[in-house]
């Protein structure tokens, strides 16, 4: 419980997966994905109030179970390859059946694709939350490392700069640019409602080490993921 908001940590697992077959039972360190999305959420005081695995997949709800969350049955029609993270947070917050009807709900959504997020990277985002007095949502990102502002378009075979007004200053004169990471998303349940899609314009940013952001699609995404582990 924080300041009276119920605390809700959303681990989205579903169990196809074209790019890696069964990536989120897949173990780093001796803990599959889900174990590691899981214990993020264990935070030293106690803040998370229920942790929810969202699957339509029997290992990963046992695995669910095993690790100490709730698994949640998703419907078909919130597990298909277009469904999106409005239709898997609706499907658990808006059920007929819901454990949390009625309450002030803040959502901490953790892909369990990002192993080498830490229990402290929530618990920073939280502080970030704090720090807002509450209001608004906090999304973890990750500096590119080559600026948007020089990107090309090809049109009639002929190459155009997309920002012409930025494409010939150098590094130093442009922004720094930032991209979600996928790793932490934290916001109200209300403000969800109101967009029916995750908020993420005008949310604070949680800055992420490039590292610490990587994303499991890929086997290489995964034995990358392993080294680094390993390194630390």
């Amino acid at each position: 419980m924080l300041n009276g908001l119920t605390v809700v940590a959303m681990i989205p697992a579903r169990g196809g997966s074209k790019g890696l077959p069964g990536k989120n039972l897949m173990k780093l360190g001796g803990k599959s994905l889900i174990e590691r999305a899981v214990d993020c959420a264990k935070l030293q005081d106690g803040l998370v109030d229920l942790i929810v695995v969202s699957s339509d997949d029997d290992a990963i709800l046992a695995e669910a179970e095993r690790c100490g969350a709730v698994a949640h049955r998703r419907k078909p029609e919130a597990a298909t390859d277009d469904a999106t993270p409005a239709d898997l947070l609706e499907d658990f917050f808006e059920a007929e059946d819901s454990v949390i009807i009625g309450h002030d709900i803040l959502v901490i959504y953790l892909q369990p694709t990002s192993p080498l997020r830490t229990p402290k990277h929530v618990s920073q985002a939280l502080d970030i939350y704090r720090a807002n007095n509450l209001r608004g949502s906090v999304v973890s990102v990750v500096q590119l490392e080559k600026s948007p502002y020089w990107t090309l378009i090809i049109q009639d075979g002929k190459l155009s700069p997309m920002f012409p007004e930025a494409f010939d200053k150098n590094r130093q004169e442009l922004p720094p640019t930032f991209v979600p990471n996928g790793a932490i998303y934290l916001f109200k349940y209300t403000d969800f409602v109101e967009q029916r899609k995750i908020p993420t314009p005008g949310a604070s940013a949680f800055v992420m080490s490039a590292q610490d952001s990587i994303d499991i699609d890929t086997r290489a995404d995964f034995d990358k993921a392993a080294e680094l582990l390993e390194g630390r």
